[in-house]
């Protein structure tokens, strides 16, 4: 029985692998020669255009994707919401001087009320007498003294009581100090009142606070004077115009809240003092400012630095172009075939550039840049990597506004 050798069974088999691999590499060259060929063939015989040279599309699949927004000067205002009450102008609650009765209210809740009209009055009979009973003395006494039966102190002892009950019947009364309405009625007719209690409240309407509270962090951008915008929901459709009159010294403890109040012009008395407001108060405002969106700064340290886009220009290949004045040459005979050709789309590249800015005012959506930043600039926004300079992107998307 004949020996078989493993080895060279081995050998002839890994000899046959080889020969299959170099043939097959040899079958895939030529099919590329023949295919590079055919190209050639076709683009020359059919006027068909020859693939574009890599170099572009290759320079887009290195760039990355980017949002940008071109810088440009606008009109900005910042504003910060509040809510709050309306209050009169002046507020008064209305106290009687003495003790009595009280015997009337000579107007109604919201009724407009004149400087110096009797509001309200207490039971006066006591009062009357007293005043009646000094002024017959104040007369006799004056005839005495004229005919000498009594002396001057006399006199002037009797003028002094007649003064005194002429106070204490005016105590009786309630006048109003100026122009307004009642606001409320506390105390009911018959009711006995002292000079602790309070029977209404008088209000000038004419002109009204509006009162709200901000908090803590906000505490430094109000201040005296600040116009505001104030929206009553009974009037949805107006907006009341106003300014900072006042505001607090202190905080309150728990809240940590700054009182603050708004002066408004109430000419139609359309504002009554308890109306729920919501009000825009004016914090920021500058014409012709540098404003950029906050997403497309970075910070680092106390730094902020924006990353700005150079619009590259691709240049076309040499061989191309000639290519092209060939395809014009060939359009003239063949136009069908020259409106069937799609054309390619551009590529919108550039390179970045880190740069330095400073900020003049920040809020929570948008920066003003005093330094570092021209006006049609164009900035990465949403730039949520880190670039360096030169750093090769792709502008897929334009932001038109800030907000």
């Amino acid at each position: 029985m004949k020996k078989i050798d493993a080895k060279n069974i081995f050998n002839k088999l890994g000899l046959r692998k080889r020969n299959y691999v170099i043939i097959a590499i040899c079958l895939l060259i030529v099919g590329l020669i023949l295919s590079r060929t055919m190209n050639n063939i076709q683009r020359i015989i059919f006027g068909k255009k020859a693939p574009k040279e890599a170099t572009e599309l290759e320079i887009a699949g290195e760039a990355t994707p980017v949002k940008v927004y071109k810088v440009r000067k606008i009109s900005f205002k910042d504003t910060l919401p509040a809510m709050g009450t309306i209050k009169g102008f002046k507020e008064v609650d209305l106290k009687f001087q003495i003790s009595g009765m009280l015997e009337s209210f000579n107007f109604e809740d919201g009724e407009r009320i004149q400087e110096g009209d009797i509001i309200a009055n207490l039971n006066q009979r006591d009062a009357l007498i007293k005043l009646k009973y000094s002024e017959l003395e104040q007369e006799k006494n004056k005839k005495l003294f004229e005919i000498g039966a009594i002396d001057k102190v006399k006199l002037e002892q009797s003028k002094l009581e007649y003064e005194s009950a002429k106070s204490d019947f005016e105590k009786t009364n309630i006048y109003a100090v100026s122009d307004g309405m009642l606001g409320s009625r506390i105390m009911d007719i018959g009711s006995y009142v002292t000079p602790n209690d309070k029977v209404g409240i008088f209000v000038d309407i004419s002109n009204v606070y509006g009162e709200f509270k901000i908090i803590e962090k906000d505490s430094p951008k109000i201040k005296l004077g600040q116009k505001c915008e104030v929206f009553i929901d009974a009037y949805p459709n107006k907006a009341y115009k106003g300014t900072v009159d006042s505001i607090s010294p202190v905080l309150e403890g728990r809240t940590r809240t700054q009182n603050v109040k708004i002066e408004l012009k109430n000419t139609d008395l359309e504002l009554k003092p308890g109306m729920f407001l919501r009000t825009l108060i004016s914090t920021y405002e500058k014409d012709n400012a540098l404003i950029i969106p906050t997403s497309a700064f970075k910070k680092k340290d106390a730094d902020y630095f924006v990353y700005i886009v150079h619009k590259k220009e691709m240049e076309k290949p040499a061989e191309e172009e000639k290519e092209e004045e060939k395809q014009v040459k060939r359009a003239k005979r063949k136009k069908e075939d020259q409106k069937e050709e799609e054309k390619e789309p551009v590529l919108d590249l550039g390179t970045v550039e880190v740069r330095q800015v400073e900020i003049a005012y920040l809020t929570q959506d948008a920066a003003e840049i005093s330094k570092g930043l021209e006006e049609g600039e164009i900035i990465i926004v949403e730039a949520f990597q880190d670039f360096k300079d030169n750093d090769l992107v792709e502008i897929s998307e334009e932001q038109e506004t800030v907000f």
